[in-house]
C-alpha cells in the first residue's frame, strides 16, 4: 500500500513539474543565489549579524517592489522586514556588555529558531532573558536557506543549519568572560540543539569544552506529526511546494517548500529514539494539540531514564478531554514520568481569546507587537487557500467573534459546541508569563528544583 502511494506521489509529481518548471515565474518561489549564510570560521558574530541584515535587506528590496498584493500584514518596510529576520545580539554592540554578576554577568545565551521561521520567533525570549539578566549576553543565529524569500528554501541543507549551530555555540566558547551557556531552541532549533549535544558527548563528571550549562526546548521537534513526512526527501525531488501563500508575514516565510520537510526529516530520522535521551539540564514546553511535530513523542522523549535531576517538561493539555484522558498509568505508562507540570487550559483568561495552543505559539508573549493579542499580524492561512477573498478578509478583521487556537479546533467546534466566526492560528502563549517565570528560575541556580516545578 505504501509503495502504490509513492509510485502515485512520484507519477503526479512529475507530471506536476513538466506542466508548472517554465510557468513558476513567481519571483519569490525561485533561489537568490545568496541565502543566509555560515560566516567563515573567525568572524566576529556582530560582524555577522551585520552582513546578515545587510544580505536580507538588499533580497527584499530587489525582489519585493511592485509587488503591491503581496504587502506585509501590518504595512512593515522591506528594512523593517530585514530587521525581524535577521539574526541579533543583546546587546547589539560588545562595548555595551557589562560585568556585574548579579546581573547576569558570566551567562550565555545561544537562540535556534525554527523551519521557515527566522530568529524573531525567539524575540519574546530574548527580551525577557535581557530584562531578568541585564549583563548577559544573547545571540540567535539565523538558520542557512531561511531569513531571504522561501526560493531560497529549495536549496538548503540541515547539514548548514549544524554549521550554523556550530558557529554559534563555538562564538561564546571563546569569549572568556562566559561561564555557563544555555542553548534556547524552538521547533528545528531544538532538533539541532539535541542533534548537537548526541554528537558532542562528555564523558560523566568532566565539564564540558563549550560550557554548555542547561537546554531550553520549545514545542520540541524530535519526530514531525504527519505519518508521510518520510515521504518528503523523496517527493522533493520532483515537486517544488507543498504549499504557496502570498508572503504577507514580515518576520517569517508562508509558504512551505518539500525540501523543507525532507531536510527536517533527514535531521531527525530517529531522534525520537533513547539514543538520544539528554544527559543535561533540561526545561521543556510541549502543546499536547501541537499540529506541526508529535506531542507524544515529545513527551516520550523527555521520559526516557536518566541521571540528571534538573529537569522539567511543562506539557500544555489538549481542548480534546479523550486526548487527556488517554495519557495515563495504564494505557501509556512511559508518558507518565516525575517532573511534568500539566497545564490545564481552563485556567486562559477570556481577554486572550485563546481555546488551545498550537505550535507556533509557544514561544511568543500576548504583549508582542507583530503575533500578540492585539499584534499586527493575524494568521489566517486557512481562509487564505482554496477560500474567498471575503473570507480570509473577515479572518482579518473581525473582532468580536474570533478566537485563537491549534488547527484541530475547527474538527472539534460541533462537538465540544464552541462558538466563533473565524479560526486564527495561535501565534502567542496565554500562559507566557509563567514560562518565562520556568524558565528565570531554570537558569538561576539559587533557584531549587522544588520551585522550578511549582505549577504556578
Amino acid at each position: 500500500m505504501v509503495i502504490s502511494k509513492i509510485k502515485i506521489i512520484l507519477c503526479v509529481g512529475c507530471v506536476f513539474f513538466v506542466l508548472s518548471a517554465c510557468s513558476n515565474t513567481d519571483p519569490l518561489l525561485r533561489p537568490t543565489g545568496r541565502a543566509a549564510f555560515v560566516p567563515e570560521t573567525g568572524v566576529e558574530f556582530t560582524q555577522y549579524v551585520r552582513k546578515s541584515r545587510e544580505n536580507i535587506e538588499q533580497i527584499l528590496n530587489k525582489l519585493r517592489p511592485g509587488l503591491e498584493k503581496r504587502s506585509y500584514l501590518g504595512g512593515y518596510t522591506d528594512q523593517e522586514a530585514a530587521a525581524m529576520r535577521s539574526p541579533f545580539q543583546v546587546p547589539e554592540f560588545d562595548s555595551d556588555r557589562c560585568l556585574d554578576v548579579s546581573r547576569g554577568a558570566g551567562k550565555g545565551f545561544l537562540l535556534i529558531h525554527g523551519l521557515t521561521d527566522s530568529p524573531y520567533l525567539m524575540r519574546s525570549i530574548s527580551d525577557s532573558l535581557s530584562r531578568e539578566y541585564p549583563c548577559a549576553l544573547i545571540r540567535a543565529v539565523l538558520l542557512p536557506g531561511h531569513g531571504t524569500i522561501p526560493g531560497d528554501s529549495l536549496k538548503m541543507r540541515y547539514k548548514d543549519w549544524e554549521r550554523i549551530v556550530d558557529y554559534g555555540v563555538n562564538s561564546f566558547r571563546k569569549d572568556k568572560s562566559i561561564s555557563d551557556l544555555y542553548l534556547v531552541g524552538f521547533s528545528t532549533g531544538t532538533s539541532l540543539i539535541i542533534n548537537y549535544m548526541k554528537k558532542t558527548p562528555v564523558e560523566s563528571g568532566k565539564l564540558r569544552e563549550d560550557k554548555i550549562k542547561g537546554l531550553v526546548l520549545l514545542s520540541v521537534a524530535v519526530k514531525a506529526k504527519s505519518a508521510v513526512a518520510g515521504l518528503a526527501p523523496m517527493v522533493a525531488w520532483v515537486m517544488d511546494w507543498a504549499t504557496k501563500f502570498k508572503e504577507r508575514d514580515a518576520a517569517r516565510y508562508e509558504s512551505f517548500s518539500f525540501n523543507a520537510g525532507a531536510q527536517f526529516y533527514e535531521l531527525t530520522q530517529g531522534m525520537d529514539g533513547p539514543e538520544y535521551a539528554l544527559d543535561v539540564p533540561v526545561l521543556m514546553a510541549v502543546s499536547a494539540d501541537d499540529a506541526t511535530i508529535d506531542a507524544e513523542a515529545a513527551r516520550k522523549f523527555f521520559c526516557y531514564p536518566t541521571d540528571v535531576k534538573r529537569r522539567v517538561l511543562i506539557w500544555y493539555q489538549s481542548i480534546d478531554p479523550t486526548v487527556n484522558s488517554g495519557i495515563n498509568p495504564k494505557d501509556t505508562p512511559g508518558l507518565m514520568c516525575d517532573n511534568i507540570i500539566e497545564v490545564g487550559l481552563a485556567d486562559i483568561k477570556p481577554g486572550f481569546k485563546t481555546l488551545n495552543l498550537s505550535h507556533i505559539a509557544v514561544s511568543m508573549s500576548p504583549e508582542d507587537p507583530h503575533y500578540g493579542v492585539y499584534g499586527k499580524y493575524h494568521n489566517c492561512k486557512a481562509y487564505d487557500k482554496n477560500k474567498t477573498v471575503q473570507e480570509f478578509n473577515g479572518c482579518q478583521t473581525n473582532k468580536n467573534n474570533n478566537i485563537f487556537g491549534e488547527k484541530n479546533v475547527n474538527g472539534l467546534k460541533d462537538s465540544l459546541h464552541l462558538n466563533y466566526d473565524y479560526l486564527r492560528r495561535g501565534t502567542f502563549n496565554p500562559f507566557y508569563k509563567n514560562l518565562e517565570t520556568k524558565i528565570f528560575c531554570f537558569t538561576n541556580d539559587n533557584c531549587p528544583i522544588s520551585e522550578l516545578l511549582e505549577s504556578k
